[in-house]
């Protein structure tokens, strides 16, 4: 995301950094990781302030399972969404043991690919 910020500056000012110099600040970023730390008041020497940083996100209409992208994804249903994998026969039969009432079908996330939805009606 910092990085994204900043390639967006760069572009909008039109600064040119070396191809090393981005990745040395990519492996510095690489470890902005900790959520407390980055949500947290900082202490700035001399200023009347403390800035808190706050990380908002937007997610894509695609994303949600319950909207009109995935018509086989039923109202008034609990579902289990995983990515397409090489366990999926494994967790179906575990499932349809446990819970046979439970339907197994494939949807294709625009972004992201395949994915086993494993539904259960009301």
């Amino acid at each position: 995301m910092f990085l994204n910020i900043l390639r967006n500056h760069l572009e909008k000012k039109e600064i040119k950094i070396s191809p090393d110099t981005f990745v040395e600040i990519e492996n510095a970023l690489s470890h902005i990781t900790d959520q407390t730390i980055i949500a947290s008041s900082q202490i700035i020497e001399k200023a009347s302030v403390r800035p808190r940083p706050r990380i908002m996100a937007e997610v894509h209409s695609e994303g949600n399972p319950h909207s009109n992208f995935y018509p086989e994804i039923s109202e008034r249903s609990l579902n289990f969404i995983i990515e397409a994998s090489v366990y999926e026969e494994k967790l179906a039969e575990i499932i349809s043991q446990k819970v046979p009432e439970i339907e197994m079908f494939t949807i294709h996330h625009k972004r992201n690919g395949k994915h086993i939805v494993f539904q259960f009606r009301f």
